[in-house]
């Protein structure tokens, strides 16, 4: 017996609720999920006001989210990106960033766990400033904290 599928009787603004309370999402994010789903433009403007109304996508909150939870785990110029891709406006980017102290305690322990068990060699500490810099760490500061540990 073959099945056929049945119309869903969901409501995709009901979906795309559900969608956003999995996790919190920027509004780039939900006008493209709403492209996947759907071409009828005035549906997907619809419901992002109405999305935005309510408050389910707010772009600064979830800007601040987001340096919090990642502030220990990668630099502020890889967060930066990251909210940058997400669609988050540079001004809530920075006011978001402005908050973060100082991430000399996450550079440098980043430093200690590379040279865990490497010498420190001229090449070790080049190949550790690249590391760093890919890890979102400020130029200054890999400058910094590897002057820091190497004296």
């Amino acid at each position: 017996m073959v099945e056929t599928k049945q119309p869903s009787t969901v409501s995709l603004y009901e979906r795309a609720v559900a969608y956003i309370l999995t996790m919190p999402r920027t509004e780039k994010q939900m006008r493209q999920w709403y492209a996947r789903k759907t071409k009828d433009q005035y549906l997907i403007e619809t419901d992002i006001a109405r999305l935005i109304e309510y408050g389910l996508i707010n772009d600064a909150s979830y800007a601040q989210m987001y340096v919090e939870a990642k502030k220990n785990k990668m630099g502020i110029g890889m967060i930066r990106n990251k909210l940058r891709l997400n669609g988050v406006e540079n001004a809530l980017i920075e006011n978001a960033v402005d908050e973060v102290d100082n991430q000399h305690d996450f550079a440098l322990s980043c430093v200690e766990k590379y040279m865990r068990t490497k010498d420190k060699t001229p090449e070790n500490k080049s190949k550790l400033f690249r590391w760093l810099l890919g890890k979102g760490i400020i130029y200054d500061l890999c400058v910094e904290v590897i002057n820091e540990y190497w004296h």
